[in-house]
């Protein structure tokens, strides 16, 4: 017995050594970190689209964003008419008239950039016809007229622009006739604006007013066509055909003073086709619709312009040569126009403009149109 268990007590010993022994192996041993790497790439550029359809469809709305475009264009008409007994005792002419109408209106904005492109025209003729048997009919032209500007603009805060303003305005067919020389033809006259300055844009959208002040100013006249400046210098007054004809061919035979009278829209013997004057420039523009369908719609320019750099050059002139010369007066032009729809495709239209410019009357001139007829317009905001 005591055998036995000296030998279990040796056994027991034995094995606690090396149970002893693994222990120690096993904690000297360092144990294996795990580490996670992350292989996949980053891409930061934009992803492809997924479709054509969706890459038209951005860029669409884009475009939308930054343009805006009207147009719109009207027929207008009247008709007056009187039997025999009428025209006999009156006087009258039974008369239709018909007036066309455009207008196209773009602006384009990408940050602080704005371009307004601005394109107008009418045309209208009344045809005059007699039911008294004498059988004189004749047609005249009530309106004609097409106009152009351009004017790009930087935003200098909420409501200043600075940038500058181009446009151009002539008609489209010849003026009435007098020994077959027409009065007016395409690019005769022909008035040319170019002026830098400020715009004043007023943020309320119920008076919705431009002010463009433009200290510096160009004001050119075009007469392309001689038989249009020989009309008006045919009305100069000469003693006869013959004097007339040799001062139109061979401009030595008239004096300084007569060579740089002017006879056509301002211009002059001496400076031949186109007239042109410095100075400065303020226009003041209101457009705005009423009502929620747009049923009454108001708009109004107000321009006018000094060429007060023509006119110190003249002043002195005159102090070098003692001659005296006509001052420069300044030139207003003021257009009215109201629409008023009565359905979508019928509309009536109010015409009023006031000019006076010297250097082609002396008088105010005024002009008064009232027509009724077709129309259409076309926004895309």
């Amino acid at each position: 017995m005591k055998r036995f268990f000296t030998i279990f007590m040796i056994s027991v010993l034995a094995y606690g050594g090396v149970a002893k022994a693994q222990a120690t192996v096993e904690s000297a041993t360092p144990q294996e970190q795990v580490t996670f790497s992350n292989t996949v790439k980053t891409d930061e550029q934009k992803p492809e689209f997924s479709s054509e359809a969706q890459r038209k469809a951005e860029r669409k709305a884009i475009l939308k964003e930054r343009n805006t475009i009207e147009f719109s264009a009207s027929l207008n008409g009247s008709l007056s008419h009187f039997n025999n007994s009428w025209q006999s005792v009156n006087g009258t002419t039974n008369t239709i008239t018909a007036v066309g109408n455009i207008l196209f209106t773009h602006q384009f904005k990408k940050g602080k950039f704005v371009l307004d492109n601005k394109i107008t025209g009418k045309l209208g003729y009344t045809y005059n016809f007699f039911d008294n048997g004498a059988g004189t009919n004749s047609v005249t032209k009530s309106q004609d007229e097409w106009f152009i500007s351009t004017s790009p603009a930087y935003k200098m805060s909420k409501n200043w622009n600075v940038g500058g303003t181009v446009s151009l305005r002539s008609q489209f067919a010849n003026g009435t006739k007098a020994n077959d020389l027409p009065s007016s033809q395409f690019f005769a006259p022909a008035y040319l604006i170019a002026s830098v300055g400020f715009t004043y844009v007023c943020p309320k959208e119920k008076f919705p007013i431009k002010i463009n002040l433009a200290p510096l100013s160009l004001n050119a006249t075009f007469v392309t066509s001689e038989s249009v400046r020989k009309y008006y210098y045919d009305a100069k007054g000469f003693k006869n055909e013959a004097e007339e004809l040799v001062a139109w061919e061979d401009r030595n035979t008239l004096s300084s003073d007569q060579r740089n009278t002017p006879y056509a829209f301002g211009l002059t013997l001496h400076n031949g086709k186109a007239r042109y004057e410095g100075g400065s420039s303020v226009q003041f523009d209101f457009d705005r619709t009423f009502g929620k369908k747009g049923i009454f719609r108001y708009r109004t320019t107000l321009y006018s312009f000094y060429g007060w750099i023509n006119e110190a050059a003249q002043q002195a002139a005159s102090r070098r040569t003692g001659v005296e010369y006509e001052h420069i007066a300044p030139t207003v032009r003021w257009e009215n126009t109201i629409d008023i729809k009565a359905t979508k495709y019928f509309s009536t239209q109010f015409y009023f403009q006031l000019y006076y410019n010297k250097a082609q009357s002396k008088q105010i001139q005024t002009q008064t149109v009232l027509g009724v007829g077709l129309s259409y317009t076309f926004k895309n905001k």
